[in-house]
């Protein structure tokens, strides 16, 4: 994985490649224990409400070049996420109150 490389927005990664997949993976580490849709649901929610859009796109463009060093399930939550923003284009942060 290269810092060079441009993230799938077309602008300069926000941090390492490698950074992202081990904060990432840090996080599926977490809802590893739940149940398969909880935890794929857990991941979802902690990327949408914490991490910065840049870094999300950048995880994104991770997963859809294969994913190399990430979690079958980071993977799963990460889609998620990528099929919650296609459904609403138009607000992609953490979850309205």
């Amino acid at each position: 994985m290269s810092t060079t490389r441009e993230s799938a927005a077309g602008a300069a990664p926000v941090m390492a490649s490698e950074r992202i997949v081990v904060m990432a993976n840090q996080i599926g580490d977490f809802f590893a224990p739940y149940p398969p849709a909880r935890r794929a649901e857990g991941i979802r929610n902690h990327l949408r409400t914490y991490w910065d859009p840049r870094m999300r796109a950048q995880l994104l463009a991770l997963v859809s070049l294969g994913g190399e060093g990430l979690a079958a399930h980071v993977i799963e939550g990460a889609r998620l996420l990528e099929e919650e923003a296609q459904k609403k284009p138009g607000y992609y942060g953490p979850p309205k109150a």
